[in-house]
């Protein structure tokens, strides 16, 4: 087992690592972690970019305390999976398709360790792979929560698409996108878009520092290129009218990185959609301090009650 290991992050009781081998056999890391207690059914945490396992730590036992099978994923690209360029450093996808299908599949192989119900959990570009897989039917969810999902980039102009899909019709791709960073440098906690909890923040540096190959520095062209055409792919006309789940949106209000308009496009959309803002909330909500957190958790405790029964 490879879970990396800093104080005060236990490994979750009863975690298990998996391995599988995604499209062009790219190996996949995936955990698995059992119900602490009377099972309610699994939660499918979907992370962000440049997240990793080990950064959800905390979330998953806090999952298992109430009753949850947990599922984690480390994108091919990012943490210790396998990546699809030379430079480890790079955030590359070819297409979200690839993380989707990546999903998908270890979700089949790992059904008889996760209980259904099935609750996704997605944040920031988790949340743009945890709906694209709702709306190509990859995945059959009973309920998600979506906590600062990435159905909109910050900043990010048509020009700036246009540009990203010329170049990789050229074969560049792989390459950096412009102005991003090239290399993983500790973040100062003060100049951080993320969070207000220095211990947090502070803990998933540390896990970086600790396993250097955890690291990850800015996307690559063919990302934002994939990225674009998977948040376009949204805003279709009836794209989303098959999603009939009960859906949670948490919208961070001191947001920098996704495009908060965007949600409620998005929410729109959707069928049967709860939408919360949360006051003073950077982007990683559930890597916030703790009265933030405890509104996000709030709210995703009303939308489990729906699908099941309250937690005995």
């Amino acid at each position: 087992m490879t879970f990396v290991r800093v104080p005060g992050n236990d490994i979750p009781e009863g975690a298990e690592e998996h391995w599988l081998e995604g499209r062009g056999g790219v190996k996949v890391r995936v955990l698995t972690a059992p119900a602490r207690g009377a099972v309610r059914g699994s939660v499918i945490v979907a992370p962000g970019r440049t997240e990793f396992i080990e950064k959800y730590f905390e979330v998953i036992r806090e999952l298992q305390a109430r009753g949850f099978a947990v599922f984690c994923i480390d994108w091919r690209g990012q943490g210790l999976s396998g990546r699809e360029v030379e430079n480890g450093l790079k955030g590359h996808f070819v297409t979200f398709d690839d993380p989707v299908n990546d999903l998908s599949t270890a979700l089949r192989l790992l059904s008889n360790k996760l209980p259904r119900p099935h609750i996704g959990l997605a944040h920031s570009m988790g949340g743009a792979i945890l709906l694209r897989a709702l709306q190509t039917r990859r995945v059959e969810l009973d309920a998600a929560a979506f906590s600062a999902p990435m159905w909109g980039i910050a900043g990010l102009k048509d020009l700036q698409k246009k540009y990203a899909r010329f170049m990789v019709s050229l074969g560049l791709g792989g390459t950096f996108a412009p102005s991003v960073e090239t290399k993983w440098k500790r973040e100062n906690f003060k100049r951080n878009p993320v969070t207000h909890d220095k211990e947090r923040h502070a803990r998933c540096q540390g896990l970086i520092s600790e396993e250097p190959r955890l690291a990850l520095a800015g996307p690559t062209i063919g990302w934002v290129s994939a990225a674009a055409d998977a948040i376009e792919s949204f805003r279709q006309p009836g794209a989303l009218a098959n999603i009939r789940i009960p859906i949670l949106v948490a919208t961070a209000a001191e947001e920098q990185l996704v495009d908060n308009e965007s949600h409620d496009v998005v929410i729109g959309a959707l069928p049967d959609a709860t939408h919360i803002t949360i006051a003073g909330a950077k982007h990683e909500i559930l890597m916030e301090v703790d009265p933030i957190r405890a509104q996000f958790w709030d709210a995703f405790d009303a939308l489990t009650a729906r699908v099941m029964p309250a937690h005995a």
